[in-house]
């Protein structure tokens, strides 16, 4: 999927979080784990070159019996993010809220500026299986998006293609170390 230039992107995707619920019962105890390769353009702000990269991410989340949600941020041999509960991203490299609704989870991870991104999954009625999307949505006008990377820089997101993302429950704690 490509990047979304539609007005007020932001603020749609930002307004589910308000949307927020407890955690669904069925949950508690287990972890949702979500994949997806981007193909993207970037350029380095500093020395305006550009480069094409395909980049695994994966966002694993793990819901508590008390209801706490944990979760992380990976990209390929690159790094990760962790965040508990409402808790900033320690890295800063990728702020996101995540809410629950009905059979779905949702993480929406903003950019320095310029866009954010949606990562969702939505349950069977037994939350043993799911299905995901990502979708990245630019604000209006002609700047980038500029994201933090996970090594602490940062990058002008030229374009960038969310590709097909695949999502599994599972019983425990996947962020156990």
């Amino acid at each position: 999927m490509r990047i979304c230039i539609i007005p007020g992107v932001l603020a749609s995707l930002a307004a589910t979080v308000f949307a927020a619920e407890a955690a669904p019962e069925q949950l508690r105890g287990k972890s949702v784990v979500i994949s997806w390769t981007e193909q993207r353009l970037e350029r380095n702000p500093g020395t305006g070159q550009e480069q094409t990269k395909s980049l695994p991410f994966v966002f694993t989340a793990y819901v508590s019996s008390a209801d706490r949600v944990f979760n992380r941020l990976s990209v390929g041999r690159g790094g990760s993010s962790d965040q508990v509960g409402g808790s900033r991203d320690a890295t800063g490299f990728a702020p996101r809220a995540v809410a629950f609704s009905g059979q779905r989870i949702t993480a929406t991870n903003t950019f320095i500026s310029g866009g954010a991104r949606q990562i969702s999954a939505s349950f069977d009625a037994a939350f043993s299986s799911c299905s995901a999307t990502v979708v990245i949505g630019k604000g209006g006008g002609n700047k980038p998006i500029r994201q933090r990377t996970i090594a602490g820089g940062t990058v002008d997101v030229l374009s960038v293609n969310a590709g097909a993302a695949s999502c599994a429950v599972s019983q425990g704690n996947a962020l156990g170390n």
